[in-house]
């Protein structure tokens, strides 16, 4: 579990959740009235989130309009 404490990529300040090394993301965004959770069957090979995880969340900002 974290919590976002600036904003950074699709991280909003506020926000919390977790991305799995299995191909989860699950984060809740309490200012916008917002839970995503995506769950796919990638294993992370990287330190870094697969491109999926930046569009999703990305995808579900722009439909939000924020």
């Amino acid at each position: 579990m974290g919590v976002t404490i600036r904003r950074e990529s699709w991280f909003v300040p506020g926000s919390f959740g977790w991305d799995g090394g299995t191909g989860t993301t699950a984060y809740t965004d309490p200012a916008n009235e917002l839970i995503g959770i995506l769950l796919t069957q990638r294993i992370m090979d990287t330190p870094e989130p697969p491109p999926i995880f930046q569009d999703f969340w990305t995808s579900i900002y722009q439909a939000i309009g924020d």
